[in-house]
């Protein structure tokens, strides 16, 4: 009897151990949006910008940044396309994040005319990832390149809730020179 007795308490053990993995589990996919948020806000601060705005819709949260010595600016929208776990076990854990680099321009008026009447298409799907467009903040009178990118959250949040600040930052500098040097090759 005192044998069966104690398997069972193994067995209650067991699953009160697999309750917390799978409540870690759900935990942790919560938390994935504001981690992504604060990621991005660390990496692009260490590589040299300012946090000068940041905003959420609920849905979509919106950073900008600026390199105070030059004035380039740094746009963000992240999206958490897998907010609920059920969605994430089936997909994975992704994001779609939309990266602008911004200069300003002081002949903005000529130069935004020139950019919209050159790349207006109705063939060009812009939510699609690795599409660059230019956009405006007129404004401001700054001119920005973007590119749409879908991004795996397990490369950068590992279960423990350790963050590869050293991927993201590598990943948002090699996306920010691209879209520098395509902006920069627009406007001469």
């Amino acid at each position: 009897m005192s044998e069966k007795l104690e398997q069972l308490d193994q067995v209650f053990v067991g699953l009160v151990k697999k309750s917390w993995q799978y409540h870690n589990e759900v935990i942790r996919n919560t938390y994935l949006d504001d981690m992504l948020v604060g990621a991005v806000i660390a990496s692009t601060v260490e590589i040299g910008y300012s946090l000068i705005d940041l905003n959420s819709d609920g849905q979509n949260h919106y950073l900008r940044f600026e390199h105070l010595p030059t004035k380039v600016r740094v746009i963000f929208r992240l999206k958490n396309l897998a907010e609920d776990l059920l969605t994430a076990k089936v997909l994975g854990r992704h994001a779609q994040v939309i990266i602008g680099y911004g200069i300003m321009t002081p002949n903005f008026s000529s130069i935004w005319q020139t950019l919209k009447a050159e790349i207006k298409s109705s063939f060009l799907d812009t939510s699609e990832p690795g599409i660059i467009t230019c956009d405006a903040d007129i404004t401001a009178g700054y001119i920005y390149a973007q590119v749409t990118l879908i991004l795996n959250l397990d490369d950068y949040f590992k279960a423990n809730f350790q963050i590869d600040q050293t991927l993201l930052q590598q990943h948002i500098q090699a996306t920010l020179h691209s879209l520098e040097k395509y902006l920069r090759g627009r406007l001469q």
